[in-house]
């Protein structure tokens, strides 16, 4: 699990290595440059080949600047600084690093407008303007230079953080770089992976500088990354003598009269993601559209006349919430007054939910927020997360925030679908999603990852796992598809079907 670090703790990292353990901040600035040498030479080749362009900011990002500089002439680099404010402003590493490349003549250049600004002779552009110390939009030549090598095909590389992303939400502070690569220095940052940050951000890679990240440290981060061996963990290989009881037994309440395809897909993608027993409860009249799937259970249940589930499926639903181990609604399920009222004793029924499309939409139109149980997991899409709390929001981070909010008030797991999807729990935490591709955007992807979620909960994963875990699943599965298929043509189903190559991928063997 990768921790992301906020820009103060990681000014507190800074100050406690320089206080506490005796490193000095030119040793980091050093490190830092010496990390985007090697960077550059793996992704353009040998740097006495290359013409470089540095464009220097203010602060230490600035000083990273000039130590790369110089690390890339004494290597026989064809390097030209560009100064895009007053030296004189330089203080403690960043001046000592100017100073040398000043001393060792590296050519800088001063523009005073941006009629000067032409990058157009270089290989690459380093971005060393603010990375991680910025709070307000670029201005004057720096947002000028950031305007004009965005217009330009040049690759573009930026130290620690693109010019004009905010490090801890990823939002726009204004004008922004768009980097090809982007270098961050011991630990990511939230905003390299949260939109719109993480399409600024390019290709991220992280780069150790000696400075000194504790476990202890890590448990305090609020952000954190899943990556492959965390989801790998959460499916070891099967005992020789398992059968189908130990992997758990889910219920899917889902479907009316024209949204079967929505039970189906849920049910499907359950089926393939591990799950023992799978039954699914659907109203009468569309079941045998759902039992097309041989290894499906089904029951057919009462209905109203708009063709959703009747609250008399009550009686026929009540010892299947018994026999499950997990419970699924929504995907499909209409909103109709009286499937509202079933919904509300599935809530108060003291099961382990699992709650997507309609079952929100009905916990929202009736208000039913307080009933639900604690240790859910609810996984809205963006309109549904502002249905749910009561209130819009422009920004991804402000999603999260609310959705944090909700989580921690419900106690409740929300993960919240979309771009920069996150799973936020109710201590606090956030697990951002980086799998995943444009193709899962279009109708039925969220009944997929419903049923994924469901049925990793039901084999017995904690919520938390389950949802983040789910979720890295879905996005592995659409990956692996989409270099097949393509993203434009991918479907929910063509997911599904990559499923099996996505286990297989997390660990050989599973």
């Amino acid at each position: 699990m990768l921790p992301l670090f906020t820009s103060e703790q990681m000014r507190g990292f800074d100050k406690r290595a320089i206080t506490e353990f005796g490193i000095p901040g030119i040793v980091l600035m050093e490190n830092a440059a010496l990390a985007a040498v090697e960077l550059i030479q793996t992704e353009l080749g040998a740097v006495d080949l290359l013409t470089v362009g540095i464009l220097c900011g203010p602060g230490n990002n600035g000083g990273d600047g000039f130590a790369l500089a110089r690390q890339l002439f004494l290597r026989g680099c064809d390097v030209e600084i560009w100064l895009l404010s007053k030296p004189d402003g330089l203080t403690g590493d960043a001046k000592i690093n100017f100073e040398a490349a000043v001393k060792l003549e590296i050519p800088m250049l001063e523009p005073e407008s941006a009629d000067e600004l032409d990058f157009s002779d270089y290989d690459i552009v380093v971005d060393a303007m603010f990375g991680t110390g910025l709070a307000r939009a670029p201005e004057a030549l720096f947002a000028e230079a950031i305007e004009t090598l965005n217009q330009m095909e040049i690759p573009v590389l930026a130290l620690d953080l693109p010019s004009g992303v905010n490090a801890d939400t990823g939002d726009d502070l204004g004008e922004v770089l768009d980097a090809t690569y982007t270098i961050t220095f011991q630990c990511g940052k939230p905003g390299l992976y949260l939109e719109p940050g993480r399409k600024h951000a390019g290709e991220v890679h992280i780069a150790p500088i000696s400075l000194p990240i504790s476990a202890d440290d890590a448990l305090k981060a609020s952000y954190l990354l899943p990556e492959h061996d965390d989801v790998a963990a959460l499916f070891p290989n099967r005992p020789s003598n398992s059968h189908k009881g130990n992997y758990g037994k889910l219920l899917l309440i889902a479907g009316s009269r024209g949204m079967s395809g929505a039970a189906r897909l849920a049910a499907a993608a359950a089926l393939r993601s591990g799950v023992g027993l799978l039954m699914v409860a659907i109203p009468e009249s569309v079941r045998a559209e759902v039992t097309r799937q041989p290894e499906l259970m089904t029951v057919g249940l009462p209905e109203t006349v708009s063709g959703c589930l009747a609250f008399s499926a009550w009686e026929k639903l009540e010892p299947l919430l018994k026999w499950a181990d997990v419970v699924a609604v929504g995907p499909g399920l209409g909103q109709d007054p009286e499937t509202a009222h079933l919904l509300n004793n599935i809530l108060t029924s003291g099961k382990r939910l699992v709650l997507d499309a309609d079952a929100l939409n009905l916990i929202s139109s009736h208000n039913l927020q307080t009933k639900l149980p604690a240790g859910s997991i609810l996984t809205p899409h963006p309109v549904e997360l502002e249905r749910l709390v009561g209130k819009q929001f422009s920004t991804v981070h402000q999603r999260i925030v609310a959705a944090g909010e909700f989580a921690a008030k419900y106690k409740v797991v929300v993960h919240v679908k979309g771009s920069s999807a996150a799973t936020v729990t109710p201590d606090g935490k956030v697990f951002v999603n980086t799998t995943g591709n444009p193709g899962l955007a279009t109708g039925g992807s969220g009944d997929v990852l419903t049923g994924i979620i469901g049925a990793i909960f039901a084999q017995g994963i904690p919520a938390s796992a389950s949802a983040w875990g789910g979720a890295y699943l879905h996005g592995l599965a659409a990956d692996i598809a989409a270099d097949v298929l393509g993203e434009v043509s991918l479907l929910p189903t063509d997911v599904i079907t990559h499923l099996p190559s996505a286990f297989a991928e997390l660990a050989p063997g599973i």
